[in-house]
């Protein structure tokens, strides 16, 4: 009889440790099966490409990461969806950083993209040099780091920037228009507005390299840093493998990603040069602390800025 009742009791726990274990398996499925969303707003550039093919090869969803990637033809309307608080990042740029930590929302620098901007001068402005700017027309994007490049290109110059009159523009499309139309004299432009104002007649005056000047950086709320942190690690270790795919495979493998994304015209398909793209990084803080200060200068923000307080080494380290 004794033997009876230990054969049901061991039956009963050994049922029972298969549905526990059944349980612990169905959790770490459902575990691993569940995706964090990430909203990210970016520019239609350049930079924009490494997240466009780590989502296009599943990168971010390998990392149980499910990008709602949203590509702007304006950086006002990329802040307009960043404050109606239908993004969770931004691709950016310092000047932009300051604006946000100016309005009470906590942006931080999580990490550097790569690109170039250009100085282009329309074919009829007579602008052949960075000295003939003087008097000149250049559009440009207000409160933005193309508004602060027209003024350090001027002053590394030994030009008064208050000698070239900075046109408003926003969009580039309307930018390359008005350059094309002569309603500007030279513009400020990334790829691919650069490239057509060139075939279309314009002059290169200068190129300008993230390398040299922290144009545009990945960020997030912090908000989101804190809820979220193994999440926004993982989003740059996907940026990262596709930063490697770039770097290891040609071009011809995801050129129609770059024509889609950019907008580059058919006509340039085999003929795009990319940047040096590099592996996430962050910013030094004297590079950052110089956009700061002359963001507050212009009278953009009205708060003494830091940079190490809106740099977050969360996917460095």
């Amino acid at each position: 009889m004794e033997i009876k009742k230990i054969i049901a009791a061991t039956m009963v726990l050994a049922m029972a440790t298969t549905m526990v274990a059944c349980g612990n398996k169905k959790e770490e499925t459902a575990e691993k099966g569940a995706k964090t969303t990430l909203r990210v707003g970016v520019m239609g550039s350049i930079d924009a490409v490494p997240l466009v093919i780590a989502k296009e090869n599943g990168y971010f969803e390998e990392l149980g990461i499910d990008l709602d990637l949203q590509i702007f033809k304006a950086a006002k309307d990329r802040d307009a969806a960043l404050q109606a608080e239908q993004l969770d990042g931004v691709l950016c740029d310092e000047v932009a950083i300051s604006i946000y930590q100016n309005s009470g929302m906590d942006m931080k620098i999580t990490g550097t993209t790569n690109g170039s901007w250009t100085l282009v001068a329309g074919k009829d402005s007579e602008i052949n040099s960075i000295d003939d700017l003087v008097g000149k027309k250049v559009g440009i994007s207000e409160r933005t780091m193309i508004d602060y490049l027209a003024d350090n290109i001027a002053n590394e110059n030994g030009i008064d920037a208050s000698s070239i009159e900075k046109v408003a523009v926003p969009a580039m499309p309307a930018r390359l228009e008005a350059l094309k139309n002569n309603q500007i004299d030279a513009a400020i432009l990334p790829a691919p507005f650069n490239d057509t104002a060139i075939a279309d007649g314009g002059r290169e005056i200068t190129k300008i390299y993230n390398k040299d000047i922290m144009i545009s950086t990945t960020a997030f709320l912090q908000e989101i840093i804190t809820k979220n942190p193994k999440d926004i690690k993982n989003f740059y270790k996907a940026y990262d493998k596709a930063i490697d795919y770039i770097n290891n495979n040609d071009i011809s493998k995801y050129e129609d990603i770059i024509i889609s994304t950019v907008g580059y015209s058919e006509d340039m398909r085999g003929n795009i040069e990319l940047p040096e793209f590099k592996n996430n990084y962050l910013p030094s803080e004297e590079k950052v602390q110089t956009v700061l200060d002359w963001s507050k200068a212009k009278g953009i923000i009205t708060k003494e800025l830091k940079a190490k307080d809106v740099i977050s080494d969360i996917a460095i380290n």
